[in-house]
């Protein structure tokens, strides 16, 4: 009887709980339309998918990233799908760029309402075939290029005394992934970057969400940077963004970061089978580390390429593409992932 009375007490408490946070967040609720929205890393992948979503929802989106034909080519369609949109090509690990980017979306659309942080660097390889270059641009595009952005859009956010901010993590901001270890460590850094901002910012009226997806089929695999044998990386990697079991649907990661905006959440973690491995984690530190060192001994080992870098498309295989990447490959043409990004060219 008295464990009966105990279950329904806690029962009851957890209720009370979930009906609290449903109310907080009906009065954190806004509407889209006619907000000012800018989305970095916005002419492809995730960035594009997340600007589809906000056109469709009425707000005035202004995308950027450092290649313009990548921006051209996202404009033209988020124009056909009615949206007021305007595409700048910008540098977000330059601060002077992301200024006057912000001031050339304020006086074409008003004060950013909403700011998506999403422009990424992704290099994969072993430690050895990586330099000190690759992790200080990890870390200024992921860092510095979120802190920028942010520094840019404050002013006018406070003044108002409303804003929100969505910083696009990664689940390898949670726990280090092998042989992706510059982009692991700048991410971890822009999940404590972003959980900060939150604890700062929430007085000003201003919500800061840490979102941190698991592996999305979102294409970009093939503009990705592979060092070492750059082949062998690109295949285990193009393959497993491309399997079901291990990625998600980015539209459907991207529909959840649109709703944590809107309630105004914290850290969320989207909802996908790898976030079984930060729940392991959780549970068992050690166990999970050497599960990581497992899989860390069976990828490939030093060579090919050495420390000289190819992208995705330069990496290609007998088993990437195939019919095993199918879905990645249809997803990297659907999201503006196809035009090539040469190295050693300007972007």
């Amino acid at each position: 009887m008295r464990l009966t009375k105990l279950a329904m007490i806690v029962a009851g408490g957890l209720a009370g709980v979930h009906l609290a946070k449903k109310a907080v967040q009906r009065t954190r609720h806004f509407d889209f339309e006619g907000r000012t929205a800018l989305v970095t890393g916005g002419a492809r992948g995730l960035g594009l998918i997340l600007a589809r979503e906000l056109v469709k929802r009425g707000a005035k989106v202004a995308i950027c990233a450092r290649t313009r034909v990548d921006l051209d080519a996202a404009e033209a369609e988020l124009v056909a799908m009615g949206g007021e949109i305007l595409a700048v090509k910008c540098d977000v690990r330059n601060k002077d760029d992301v200024d006057a980017m912000v001031e050339l979306v304020s006086d074409r659309f008003g004060p950013v309402e909403l700011l998506f942080n999403v422009a990424g660097i992704i290099q994969v390889g072993p430690l050895d075939a990586m330099t000190m270059d690759d992790f200080r641009q990890a870390m200024e595009t992921h860092c510095w290029g979120v802190l920028h952005t942010v520094w840019a859009v404050l002013p006018a956010m406070r003044k108002r005394r409303w804003g929100r901010i969505v910083n696009v993590a990664s689940l390898g901001g949670k726990r280090a992934v092998p042989h992706m270890l510059p982009y692991s460590a700048s991410k971890f850094a822009q999940v404590g970057l972003s959980n900060g901002l939150r604890t700062e910012l929430l007085k000003d009226g201003i919500y800061v969400t840490t979102a941190c997806p698991s592996l999305m089929r979102t294409g970009s695999p093939r503009n990705a940077i592979f060092k070492g044998r750059h082949r062998e990386e690109y295949t285990w990697f193009s393959i497993g963004d491309s399997l079901p079991l291990v990625s998600m649907n980015a539209e459907v990661a991207a529909d959840q970061i649109i709703q944590a905006c809107q309630d105004g959440a914290g850290e969320v973690v989207i909802r996908g089978i790898a976030n079984l491995g930060v729940v392991l984690q959780l549970a068992l530190p050690n166990a999970t580390r050497f599960a990581l060192a497992q899989i860390d001994a069976l990828l490939p080992v030093m060579g090919g390429n050495g420390v000289q870098p190819a992208r995705g498309y330069e990496s290609q295989s007998s088993w990437s593409p195939s019919w095993i990447t199918h879905l990645s490959d249809e997803a990297a043409r659907r999201n503006n992932e196809m035009h090539p990004h040469p190295l050693n060219a300007a972007e």
